[in-house]
């Protein structure tokens, strides 16, 4: 398990956490929000393992960072998740987290004191499942915690809280890695090849979990394989053509977000190419010859609206619209935003 030194990006938000640790001003309650694969626990781990560490580092100078020692006994522990005074709050149901298990793991824990280091600190990974009676049991705790009580919540969704719950917590945000950033940690520490780490960037936007995840999966880059084989010909493509694709796409139905964003992609490259000319700056580069063609035969308008069309779509399926429908409303709207090419 890392410390902040190997967490990519993030500087400011790894400094706040530095920062509480070197003045001793160290919140009860926080909230760290970030999209899925962020790197939201490994931040919190992270945190937890300075609070803990037995044995801190402290580098010269007055802007010298704090590092947990990595070598003893509550290091070890966490990053093994054993530590008996960091608690990851689990759950049962997917869905949601219950007030008798915020209760059990939580509320009826607190006042035990720590067994071993000087905080006890209990970290809540998707914690905006907590339904409404969860909230209201944590937030008695959140509000009179003993002197060494840390919450940890994090989520990918701070709305999803009362208000009084976001009034009394430290709200903290996970931002976006450049995409430089992440390509070079593809391709340095997991040997992925240039062009995918490339394309595993510009895909993720920001996201190294995400990026991991594309680059290190056979079923990502058939997906890509298969998108592409859709897009370089869709200008021109016969309607039943469009609805064998859709056909062919069921195989990847779970991952229908990611085909959508592969299409997102494509069409930001049209635009990159329109509007700049600079092949450089394009993430299929590969396709320069087939998109240069797309990009003359579309205009500006059209090219926002299938953006546009793009992001409604994927509204449409999150609201359980029918799969097959909705994706072939798609791709003919896009087909039909091009001159005709006959």
């Amino acid at each position: 398990m890392p410390d902040f030194k190997d967490i990519l990006g993030n500087e400011r938000l790894k400094e706040h956490f530095q920062t509480a640790v070197k003045q001793n001003k160290i919140s009860h309650a926080y909230i760290i929000e970030g999209e899925k694969g962020s790197g939201k626990k490994m931040i919190a781990a992270a945190f937890a393992k300075i609070l803990q560490c037995e044995d801190r580092k402290e580098e010269e100078g007055e802007n010298g960072a704090v590092k947990a020692c990595g070598a003893c006994t509550s290091c070890i522990q966490v990053e093994h998740k054993n530590h008996p005074d960091v608690i990851w709050v689990s759950h049962e149901k997917a869905g949601v987290i219950s007030v008798g298990e915020i209760r059990e793991q939580i509320v009826n824990t607190m006042d035990v004191m720590p067994y071993k280091g000087p905080y006890k600190i209990y970290i809540v990974d998707e914690a905006e499942k907590m339904n409404l009676a969860a909230q209201n049991a944590i937030l008695k705790t959140i509000e009179e915690p003993p002197e060494y009580g840390i919450i940890l919540l994090l989520t990918t969704n701070r709305g999803a809280f009362l208000p009084t719950i976001l009034s009394r917590c430290i709200l903290l945000s996970v931002k976006p890695v450049e995409d430089t950033i992440v390509q070079k940690y593809l391709t340095k520490e997991l040997h992925v090849p240039e062009k995918t780490a490339q394309f595993c960037a510009g895909f993720a936007m920001g996201n190294l979990g995400k990026a991991m995840d594309a680059a290190l999966s056979e079923e990502f880059l058939e997906l890509r394989q298969f998108s592409v084989s859709v897009l370089q010909y869709i200008h021109e493509a016969q309607p039943y053509e469009l609805v064998e694709k859709v056909k062919g796409l069921k195989k990847w139905k779970e991952s229908v977000g990611d085909f959508l964003d592969i299409l997102l992609m494509w069409f930001r490259d049209v635009l990159v190419l329109k509007l700049t000319d600079r092949e450089e700056e394009m993430i299929f580069q590969d396709e320069y010859a087939r998109i240069r063609k797309q990009c003359v035969s579309i205009s500006l308008e059209g090219l926002n609206t299938v953006l546009l069309e793009i992001e409604h779509t994927k509204a449409r399926l999150r609201a359980n619209v029918n799969f097959d429908t909705s994706l072939e409303v798609l791709l003919m709207f896009i087909r039909d935003k091009f001159e005709s090419t006959e």
